[in-house]
């Protein structure tokens, strides 16, 4: 029986970061359902509950080497977990995990990960030694492959797409009774917005909130919808506060499945969390994409979608503009998204043959 340690940012509750470990999951198991899989996760307890797998605490250094050394394949199935934005520890943690898994001679896959941006030239040269001896590593943009040259990576890179592309979502009932229980009126046309904390003046919600309202003049109903509870709901929630007109926000904890769903349910997404952007390209909802990383641009420049602009600069105006155009063209929009969401769920089942091709020879 094979083992296979999955690592990444997982048991915080950040549905992106959870519809990633989903969809990994789900394409070992469809082929190699004898696979034991094990994932790191900050909440052991939830983890083994939502993805019905085994746990390993990261804050357990002997538990992560114990699995490492017993597993026959090492996963990096994270987003973007090799950068140094946020700070250097993050980036030395995952690093050391990899290392050390190459220390016991384990096969280690980069399956669909974003990369950097690295900025600290001893971070670079760290990574760069350690990166050249990952067995293969498989990225889910062109912008990741090019921060990962830039820094002397020489290894063979190839890029598919985001390992959600293979996630589906709960059926239309689940969704119904979500929205009846959360007292969301469905009478309106829905728009989400899905926002998160970043380094942002208190204009950014003065901004929001008189983009809520705007939309809320139209006719149509606000929705907001936290990707990660504990960081997302407070933001939301103070532009709620400052909005003039009654908007709605998803309240309960969610499966990723689920709020793909609802994100199904929506008429236009404006996000800033890469995966809420994702998820509505998955379901083929048009989108206005608030660039807080040049992840989020690089994704809507792959599905065509439109930029409202850094975050940092956000201009309630230009906002105006852009969802006014993006309405009056939804439906065009949405048919071009379902186009190219049905090439991308087709690469990523690519991804799957990759996976389980890797499975095959540890």
């Amino acid at each position: 029986m094979k083992r296979a340690f999955i690592f990444g940012y997982y048991g915080f509750k950040n549905l992106g970061d959870e519809a990633i470990l989903s969809s990994i999951v789900k394409m070992i198991k469809e082929k190699n359902p004898s696979t034991q899989i094990y994932a790191l996760s900050y909440n052991v307890k939830y983890t083994e509950k939502v993805h019905k797998i085994k746990g390993v605490s990261r804050n357990s250094i002997k538990d992560i080497i114990s699995t490492i050394k017993n597993s026959d394949i090492v996963i990096s199935g994270g987003g973007s977990l090799l950068q140094d934005v946020t700070s250097s520890r993050s980036l030395l943690y995952y690093l050391a995990i990899i290392q050390v898994a190459k220390l016991f001679k384990k096969t280690v896959l980069f399956f669909c990960n974003g990369f950097g941006p690295i900025r600290k030239r001893y971070n670079k040269y760290l990574a760069k030694k350690i990166i050249n001896r990952v067995d293969k590593i498989v990225l889910r943009d062109q912008e990741s492959k090019k921060l990962m040259e830039e820094i002397g990576v020489t290894k063979e890179i190839d890029v598919t797409v985001d390992s959600t592309f293979y996630l589906e979502s709960v059926d239309e009932t689940r969704v119904k009774k979500i929205l009846e229980k959360e007292d969301i009126p469905t009478d309106k046309p829905l728009i989400g917005i899905s926002v998160r904390p970043w380094y942002v003046k208190e204009d950014f919600i003065d901004t929001m909130a008189s983009f809520g309202d705007y939309i809320s003049d139209k006719g149509l109903n606000v929705l907001f919808i936290p990707m990660q509870a504990s960081k997302d709901e407070k933001v939301s929630k103070e532009i709620m506060d400052k909005m003039k007109n009654k908007s709605y926000i998803l309240t309960k904890e969610y499966t990723s499945e689920e709020v793909l769903g609802v994100i199904g349910a929506l008429d236009i997404l404006i996000g800033m969390r890469l995966h809420a952007l994702i998820f509505a390209s998955i379901k083929g909802i048009p989108m206005i994409g608030l660039e807080y990383d040049p992840k989020v641009k690089a994704f809507l420049r792959m599905v065509n979608q439109r930029s409202g602009g850094k975050v940092e600069e956000l201009d309630n105006f230009n906002l105006c503009i852009e969802f006014d155009n993006l309405w009056n063209k939804r439906d065009h929009e949405a048919e071009e998204l379902c186009s190219i969401g049905a090439n991308l769920k087709d690469i990523v089942r690519k991804n799957k043959d990759i996976l389980n091709d890797m499975l095959k020879w540890v």
